[in-house]
């Protein structure tokens, strides 16, 4: 009889696990078929809170501003006011002064690009010389490499349509973003305390050194980063007009903004620049090339720390696989968005991870 227990016992914890296996595959495949309608909700969801995010950025830059005006102006109301239209009218100076330049900049860069294009058509087939030992349709020709770059960006044809449709979408956020800021900004301190004393009066400490923590990370992360694009701008126009390269603002803009994009932005940023001034000379081009790498780890080893670190501590290969992850499903939004989300899930573990195992 005992045995016959130990032996009913046994062919119980095999059902067990076999019902267990047959439910976890049930569930992946539940999930497999589930996902294109999770990401499309997904995406739904960020387009209706991204003028929310946009806003909470906004106020998190501006947030600092408004208590020093508050020394002067003592209503909120009115500092936020003044602060706010400081910041449009700041914005709308330099959209006055740069844009007639950058529309100039890109004008000739058009004007200039069938010139461009068989220049580098020219290089990259000298290049593809030394590859003779390979197969025609193997070597790095202009032609294999066009042939290539269509077949993997067919389904950008029509991206000037693509960009005015886009453009038209969010041209509400025109209006909405600076009014949920004003909102954000007036209630900015008042939604911390009384939350903050919300969980005090419950004793939820834990809960309050969380959310202090993230709200701690998060402004750091965005007024640094902010404050940085504007520095690399400016650094980096002074410095293509030193070296006498053409499209100087154009070339430093794209770097400023791809500069937020962690790990990978900045080798980005630096390709075109570079890959111009290599139509020039290839000294140009060392000499671009190497005045890039300098800005950058001045930006990455002393300007970024110094302005309350726009990095985020985690493992390199974590925040590529980040960055893939939210690229595909978002685009460049999700590129943008994919470190901030980082830094939400790292202190969310640090404060409630579900794998470390409770001390009595």
């Amino acid at each position: 009889m005992i045995l016959l227990k130990k032996g009913e016992t046994m062919i119980n914890e095999s059902i067990k696990k076999l019902i267990f296996i047959l439910l976890l595959i049930l569930l992946l495949y539940l999930t497999y078929l589930a996902l294109p309608f999770a990401i499309i909700l997904l995406k739904f969801i960020f387009k209706l809170i991204l003028p929310f995010i946009f806003s909470f950025g906004v106020a998190f830059i501006l947030q600092p501003v408004v208590a020093f005006t508050m020394r002067f102006v003592k209503r909120r109301g009115i500092a936020v006011l003044l602060v706010v239209t400081a910041f449009l009218g700041l914005i709308a100076l330099m959209v006055y002064l740069i844009t007639p330049h950058l529309v100039r900049e890109v004008r000739v860069l058009l004007s200039r690009l069938p010139e461009i294009l068989k220049e580098i058509e020219e290089m990259i087939d000298r290049f593809a010389e030394r590859f003779d030992f390979l197969p025609v349709d193997w070597r790095p020709t202009f032609q294999n490499i066009n042939l290539f770059l269509e077949e993997r960006l067919k389904n950008f044809t029509n991206l000037p349509n693509l960009i005015l449709d886009k453009f038209i979408a969010y041209s509400g956020l025109i209006v909405v973003i600076p009014m949920t800021t004003i909102y954000f900004l007036i209630d900015y301190e008042r939604i911390l305390c009384g939350f903050r004393n919300y969980l005090v009066a419950k004793n939820k400490l834990h809960l309050k050194n969380y959310l202090g923590e993230l709200h701690q990370t998060l402004a750091s992360y965005v007024r640094g980063a902010f404050l940085v694009m504007v520095i690399l701008i400016i650094v980096c126009t002074l410095i293509f007009m030193f070296l006498n390269l053409d499209f100087a603002l154009f070339f430093a803009i794209i770097i400023a903004v791809t500069n937020v994009i962690p790990y990978l932005g900045p080798y980005l940023g630096a390709v075109f620049p570079v890959l111009y001034a290599l139509i020039i000379s290839p000294s140009k081009a060392l000499a671009v090339g190497l005045a890039i790498f300098l800005v950058q780890q001045v930006e990455s080893n002393f300007l970024s720390p110094y302005i309350s670190s726009k990095r985020i501590k985690v493992h390199p290969l974590i925040g590529i696989f980040f960055l893939l992850l939210f690229g595909n499903l978002f685009g460049l939004l999700g590129l943008l968005f994919a470190t901030p989300t980082l830094a939400i899930l790292r202190i969310t573990l640090k404060y409630y991870n579900p794998f470390r195992k409770k001390t009595v």
